[in-house]
């Protein structure tokens, strides 16, 4: 199966047409713009997490555990090592 395809010839030249540098000139622009818009937003994301985290760890306090949750030694081992059925 053959394909066939048109090769069109372009001129180019270091100086260009003016029409074409400046609508390549504004698409730059504006896509800078909107990349330097994105980063700062991105930034402010960050900053904005991180002051979040920062307040939340100065609010963190040590919680005495309940004694309920406190085992002895001797019920741990009868807990991993339970005795014969009865």
């Amino acid at each position: 199966m053959l394909i066939e395809t048109t090769l069109e010839e372009r001129e180019v030249s270091l100086a260009g047409s003016a029409t074409a540098n400046s609508s390549l000139t504004a698409w730059l622009r504006s896509s800078w713009l909107l990349g330097k818009l994105l980063l700062t937003g991105l930034l402010l994301t960050y900053l904005v997490g991180w002051v979040q985290d920062f307040q939340r760890i100065r609010r963190l306090e040590a919680e005495p555990t309940p004694r309920y949750k406190v085992i002895s030694k001797n019920e741990a081992w009868r807990r991993i090592h339970p005795g014969p059925a009865r």
